[in-house]
């Protein structure tokens, strides 16, 4: 095989390199923001900058070596933030349990949005027929699900208060009281739409998380019902 040959080679896979990771990107498969992307640019710009010395010209020389100084520089930037996270116990409990998909980053941008809160018997989480203005998650403790002034069902730790609703701000079907002092994570509806205006994705992630909330509160709620019809059978 030629030399000629081989430069040409590597033009042709770093060409291919470019085409490939922009139409992942735009296909959805790739993030802007990660490593893959940026991996695949710099793979891309060297093989066409080699390629070159087979046919000399400045200007795309110093196109392609902007390109790996960008690449390298957005390469280091990702890892000196994954880097750097951290999770409390609390913090990890949580990302375990609802957003085990989410990269640790997003996770740790949506933690830094809101605030951990301490929380006594009778403070509202969520009021009914008014917009919900927050998302909670409590972490220790408990709450009471109130409709028309009476409790329906008491809700334990581990579960998201108000997400149902908190993204279109819509009205609470019911009052949720903390019934003993607790710990949760509270996040605005404002600081939740600002973090997916900002990242698409975290929207899906959320969006599968609540659902899947959803469906064990549905659950769990049918169970009740069906254990107290059972119960007045038997009496």
């Amino acid at each position: 095989m030629s030399q000629t040959l081989i430069f040409e080679i590597a033009g042709l896979i770093g060409v291919g390199f470019y085409l490939g990771s922009y139409a992942l990107l735009q296909a959805g498969v790739l993030k802007g923001n990660g490593y893959a992307y940026a991996g695949l640019n710099l793979a891309a710009a060297s093989l066409v900058l080699v390629s070159l010395f087979n046919g000399w010209n400045l200007w795309s020389a110093i196109i392609q070596a902007s390109w790996i100084t960008i690449s390298i520089i957005g390469m280091t930037r990702v890892w000196l933030l994954t880097q750097g996270l951290r999770f409390s116990p609390e913090e990890e409990e949580l990302r375990q349990r609802h957003f085990a998909h989410m990269r640790r980053l997003d996770v740790k941008r949506l933690f830094r949005a809101g605030d951990w809160r301490e929380g006594q018997p009778g403070d509202p989480l969520t009021e009914e027929n008014r917009p919900v203005a927050q998302l909670s998650y409590v972490a220790k403790g408990g709450v009471d699900i109130v409709v028309a002034g009476n409790v329906i069902a008491a809700v334990g730790a581990g579960e998201f208060i108000g997400e149902m609703a908190v993204l279109a701000r819509g009205p609470a079907s019911a009052t949720v009281a903390i019934n003993q002092p607790s710990r949760y994570f509270a996040i605005t509806s404002e600081a939740l739409q600002k973090l997916i205006r900002h990242n698409g994705e975290i929207a899906a992630h959320l969006e599968a998380a609540f659902s899947h909330s959803v469906r064990a509160k549905l659950i769990a709620t049918n169970a009740r019902l069906e254990q107290a019809l059972h119960g007045n059978a038997a009496e």
